[in-house]
Formats: structure tokens, sequence, C-alpha cells
């Protein structure tokens, strides 16, 4: 597996080019299986993990995720050789209930107290890379700024980031951190298909996000890039956004791509997202090692410039969403998954129980990331 470099001109860290999301472990997926599925992506070449302090909160206790990565270090011998990037904000004040009206928020108090909690619960000294995991526009911004820049200049963290945040604002903070340290690293939902987001929606990676991080060095880091399973999974529906005509046209390209080259529609769409210029880091999940075995398979797909050229075109004449085939429509659906050639398995979980409708950016729209 290649490697990628953070580096916000401050702190330089090395990561695999594949960042395994562990947002299940500890319930959906049982410390045993999070085990085995980590000492795979270990023996893989794998050095980055994705959790939150709010992972788990849905059907147990938040921060479960982190203190199951933190046992597998400690048991493995590994603590410091991995690097993890965890997040703050939407951690619930109310035990057992998740719903966002509990959400700690982006005050400074909360930041500073639960990267201690996450240190703890990992087991670690210093928080590598530290998002704030919500847009919590109840706080003052110039409070989010600070707070996470003292983090940084104390080496409690080492890199900060943003998630499920509108790009206007990622910008704004980096402008209030006046050189302090401030994001470099932003994770929003990507796939390869195109988004047609619901009003309000300001979690995706979009052309704009992308000349941003283009211009000012970002990274950017891709959740839910297999969208819950839905590419390799003929029974399961495509979510509402990703179900229109544009996304149609290039389904039938991925799929005739992905039975060309003798892999699966998740294999292609991971390949995709780590070509180019400028890859993305995609950050899937897995409940099994076989599924696991899939998404390391990627790093080694090649595609050639024409296949390049031709999921980059595909859909760029499909009708307007607003016609006949709008979105939402199953007309002109491309052929079976299953009978693509593709596996059937997911390869990313299913998202969280939704909560009530949002006042800042909600992580039931945004699959709980």
């Amino acid at each position: 597996m290649r490697t990628r470099t953070l580096n916000d001109g401050r702190v330089s860290l090395q990561v695999s080019e594949l960042c395994l999301g562990t947002m299940y472990f500890g319930y959906r997926t049982p410390e045993d299986v999070a085990f085995a599925i980590l000492d795979r992506f270990r023996d893989a070449g794998g050095t980055f993990l994705d959790t939150a302090n709010n992972y788990g909160q849905w059907h147990g206790e938040a921060g479960m995720s982190e203190r199951v990565i933190g046992r597998w270090m400690k048991s493995r011998g590994v603590t410091g050789q991995m690097v993890i990037a965890t997040k703050v904000g939407a951690r619930t004040t109310v035990p057992g209930d998740p719903d966002m009206r509990h959400w700690q928020g982006l005050g400074g108090q909360a930041i500073r107290a639960d990267a201690d909690a996450s240190r703890r619960n990992l087991g670690v000294d210093r928080l590598d890379l530290y998002y704030a995991h919500i847009d919590d526009r109840s706080t003052p911004l110039e409070e989010t700024v600070d707070a996470l820049a003292g983090l940084a200049e104390r080496d409690t963290v080492g890199l900060l980031g943003a998630s499920n945040t509108a790009t206007w604002r990622i910008e704004r903070a980096r402008g209030l951190a006046h050189g302090r340290p401030s994001y470099s690293c932003v994770q929003q939902q990507h796939t390869y298909l195109p988004a047609q987001p619901d009003p309000g929606q300001l979690n995706l990676i979009t052309e704009e996000l992308k000349d941003l991080a283009a211009a000012e060095n970002l990274t950017l880091l891709a959740y839910s890039p297999l969208l819950g399973g839905a590419y390799s999974d003929a029974g399961k529906p495509l979510p509402a956004a990703y179900d229109h005509p544009t996304a149609q046209v290039r389904l039938a390209v991925l799929y005739e791509v992905a039975a060309e080259l003798g892999a699966s529609a998740n294999q292609v769409v991971l390949a995709w997202l780590l070509s180019g210029d400028r890859p993305v880091i995609p950050i899937p999940g897995a409940s099994s090692v076989a599924q696991l075995d899939e998404i390391i398979a990627a790093t080694e797909l090649k595609l050639d410039d024409a296949q390049l050229a031709r999921l980059a075109g595909a859909g760029a004449l499909a009708s307007s969403p607003s016609g006949p085939a709008g979105r939402g429509s199953r007309n002109g659906r491309p052929r079976s998954r299953a009978s693509a050639g593709v596996k059937t398995h997911h390869s990313s979980s299913p998202t969280p129980p939704p909560t009530s409708a949002p006042s800042t950016v909600s992580l039931s729209q945004c699959a709980a990331r």
C-alpha cells in the first residue's frame, strides 16, 4: 500500500493511502472481529485509522470505537505506530440519548476536555489528527479556532481538520487563526457518483472545495465512499441524492470498467478516488476481514488513461434532473449490480439511526461521519 503525506507546514505525518473507518467497532462489529480487521489492515501496510469521540453512542457508549482501537494497539504493541484521526463536537451530553439537541458542540471547554478523554481512550499522548466533527454555528467560530489552535500549540494534537462543514466556514476559520495552527485536512462525503444535495446540505466534497484544497494545499478525505454497500448489493437502493439520470449513466460505465478489469465496482470506485493529480483519501469501513481484503485489493488496481477518461466523462450528456426521468427515478437504471460481475457484500457499513431535524449539519444526514 502506498503512502501519502499530511502536512500543515508545522507537522508532517506519513499515512497509508487508505484510511480505515472504524465507526462500528465495539458494537455492530464485535471486538474480536475488529481486532482481526485491524491486524489484516496493518499487515497490508495500513497505518491510518479514523474514529470519533461519539462513535458507539447510538447503541451503547460514546467512545467505544476509540477504546477498541486503544486496546488493540496496546495488545499488539503498536501504540505510536499507527496514525489515528478522531473527532470532537457530536458526542451526546445525555448518555443514552444521541439526539443532536444534546451534542456537546465546539465550545472551547468541550474541545479541550474531550481531547484529553480521547487520548485516554486511545492510550496515546498526542492525537495525530483532530477534527471538528460538525459545523457548530451556536458557538463563536473564534472560540473554536482558538481552542483547537491551543491544543496544537501544546502538542496535545498534531494536525487539525474539519468535517461536515461549509467551505466558506473552513476558509473563514483558517483566516481567523492568523497564522496559528488551523485546518489542513477536510473530511466530507464523497464517492464516484455525483450527488444532488438536499437544500442546506453542506457536507460534500464539491468543485469549490477541491479548488480551495488545491490552492491552499489541503488534504481531502472521503467518508462513505462506497455508499454503504449500494454499489455492490443489487437489493440496496442508492441514497436519494445519488439516484438521478447522470448517476445512472455513470453506474453503467462503472460496471463496464469493473467487468473489463475482473474487479468489483467497489474496487473501481476506490481506485478512481486514489487516481489523479490530487487523489482523495478514501475512508471505507469493513465489518469482516473478507470485506477488508476487497478494499485492500483496490490499491493494486490500475485504471488506464482511457478508463479514467470514460469514468470521468460518463454522464456528461445525461438528461437534466428536472426532466421526466428526474431525481429518484428508476427509469433507465443499469442492469443489476450483482449481474455485472460485482461482488455483493458490503464494503462499508450502514448508517446509524436518524436523528431529529438539524440546526447544524446533522450526522444522520452525513452518514454519522
